[in-house]
């Protein structure tokens, strides 16, 4: 597993994406930096795709995960802002490395 080096001597960040194609709920929060309640919001507005590959488990895929983050890029970031969605897209892009 793919580690990512953290400040001040903490142990390694695991990488949520590991090279997974199918990732939980709660993985793609992680690797995005959103809750979870959020990530169910991108589905239900058909942002994020899911595919069911049993029947009783939702996944989403590795492709719409990436393609959200490329469709924040386009978007417009609001003047007088702090960080936007934009700017946490474009790090989580370059640190793991997407």
């Amino acid at each position: 597993m793919r580690e990512s080096p953290t400040a001040k001597g903490d142990p390694p960040e695991k990488d949520p994406l590991d090279g997974k194609l199918l990732l939980t709920y709660s993985e793609a929060a992680k690797a995005l930096g959103l809750g979870r309640t959020t990530i169910y919001r991108l589905v239900k507005a058909g942002r994020l795709k899911v595919v069911h590959p049993t029947p009783r488990s939702a996944r989403i895929t590795r492709e719409s995960l990436e393609a959200f983050l490329r469709s924040l890029e386009e978007e417009a970031r609001p003047e007088g802002a702090g960080r936007s969605v934009v700017d946490r897209a474009r790090e989580v892009l370059r640190r793991f490395g997407l």
